[in-house]
């Protein structure tokens, strides 16, 4: 049997269940495991094109380079996602009246339902899992989490 020692206060944990990397990483995992279900059961959606759908959905109507910047996701794969969300008609694609070159993607009334009703599950399943935390550790995760997105803004580019 092999005994861990218990971390030291106030510094990075090594071991590998104890990373907090890691354990983002496995918190990730498992709700976007148990939201997949919703996306592809009920709207016959994979994760892409929810991601997609999500981004559109959230910041309004954007071009599809705007889509892979929020996305974190290479241009073949939004543009799989879009026709897939355009023969669903959940996206409308329309030509921009300043450049015509350019394409806006938007949400059609459909896209909106969709969204609107994952929108919904996502939020439940957060208050579900933050219930544990009172509102002083709420607020305190979500500066600790945005303090490390900064950084990691700034060294991971």
């Amino acid at each position: 049997m092999v005994t861990q020692k218990k971390p030291k206060k106030g510094k990075v944990r090594l071991e590998l269940g104890e990373r907090a990397s890691y354990r983002f990483s496995i918190l990730s995992t498992r709700q976007v495991s148990q939201m997949s279900s919703v996306y592809f059961n009920e709207f016959g959606l994979t994760g892409n094109t929810w991601r997609v759908l999500s981004i559109i959905g959230y910041y309004g109507p954007m071009s599809a380079t705007e889509v892979c910047e929020h996305a974190s996701l290479e241009a073949d794969k939004v543009t799989r996602a879009v026709d897939i969300l355009s023969r669903k008609q959940n996206v409308l694609r329309r030509r921009n009246m300043q450049d015509r070159r350019k394409v806006v993607l938007s949400l059609s009334a459909k896209g909106r339902r969709v969204y609107d009703e994952i929108e919904r599950h996502r939020y439940i399943m957060e208050r579900d899992l933050m219930s544990v935390l009172d509102a002083d550790e709420l607020d305190a995760l979500y500066g600790i989490l945005d303090k490390i997105e900064q950084r990691a803004d700034e060294i991971f580019i």
